[in-house]
């Protein structure tokens, strides 16, 4: 969406594919009856100068606030305050609130899949998943992981994608029964002997569930591990390490859980992509700079201003 708005600010002619429901990828918010749940990403952070700037646009608008609450971490069996001072953000009223800012005028066509994609002499063109065709488009970029990109190109391209690969995140939420007293906003899981790399008390954010609910992501290799197991085994094995994180007894009133496949870079396959592929098409994605909501945006403007200006 960045890349979309920076080329239509600069007067290009721009249309969006997206097969989601709506703006948001991994900082999709699933609305519920008690408010907005933040199942991908938790919070970002802004250090480059033109996020900076960005950012404090979104706040001006009302879409984006600080998040205030506290950051602790659990490491050799105990809970207490972060002693990192990492200023963080959120959207607000869910965290996909900037991303639907950003897609405001323009022309997205949601639900949407894309399938193949073709180059001749008169451009791109694209087949959806009901053997439709649109173009031809004179550039195309794909904010998408390289696997999946692959199986969407001709052979000769597909074996020019760079070989980055993103690990899968299982992530569930629990909503509790009762208050467990625990002030902290979000933990920092660092205990190699738990499956778990972060919980967030999801009340603590303005617009999101009002009665106590903890957000659990599950680390990398455990996804990767159980990727096929179905929600039983994630509704215990969450409720199992949420209890004694928290050192509590944990009694819910729902639990929902959400498998993102390809949700962060792995550190491993670090991989950049700021040049085109071949005759205008463009690789975007957090994961070519390295992962985090703020290089998200920045690999889009760099490619708007860069397919603008060269």
């Amino acid at each position: 969406m960045a890349c979309a708005k920076r080329l239509t600010e600069l007067g290009m002619v721009v249309e969006v594919f997206d097969k989601a429901r709506g703006p948001g990828g991994r900082m999709t918010s699933k609305r519920t009856t008690h408010g907005y749940l933040d199942l991908g990403a938790q919070y970002f952070t802004a250090r480059e100068p033109r996020f900076i700037k960005q950012v404090q646009h979104w706040q001006q608008q009302g879409v984006v606030a600080p998040w205030l609450a506290p950051v602790w971490q659990y490491q050799q069996g105990k809970l207490q305050p972060s002693p990192d001072s990492q200023y963080r953000f959120i959207g607000v009223p869910a965290m996909h609130s900037p991303v639907k800012q950003l897609a405001m005028g323009l022309n997205v066509q949601y639900q949407w899949q894309l399938t193949k994609l073709q180059y001749d002499a008169a451009g791109w063109w694209l087949t959806d998943s009901q053997a439709r065709q649109l173009g031809p488009f004179s550039a195309v970029v794909l904010s998408i992981p390289p696997a999946q990109a692959a199986a969407m190109l001709p052979a000769e391209l597909a074996a020019s994608l760079p070989t980055a690969s993103l690990t899968p995140c299982w992530a569930v939420n629990i909503e509790l029964v009762a208050p467990s007293g625990v002030p902290a906003g979000g933990i920092f899981v660092k205990d190699p002997a738990l499956p778990v790399s972060w919980l967030s008390r999801q009340n603590s954010k303005p617009g999101r569930m009002h009665s106590e609910s903890w957000l659990v992501h599950f680390t990398p290799a455990f996804s990767q591990q159980h990727l096929e197991q179905d929600d039983s085994f994630w509704q215990q094995s969450a409720v199992t390490c949420l209890a004694q994180i928290l050192s509590a007894d944990i009694s819910s009133k729902s639990i929902l859980c959400h498998r993102w496949r390809y949700a962060q870079i792995n550190p491993a396959s670090q991989a950049t992509a700021t040049q085109a592929l071949s005759q205008g098409l463009w690789l975007a994605g957090d994961w070519t700079k390295g992962g985090r909501v703020e290089n998200a945006w920045l690999s889009g403007i760099d490619i708007a201003e860069q397919l603008t200006y060269g």
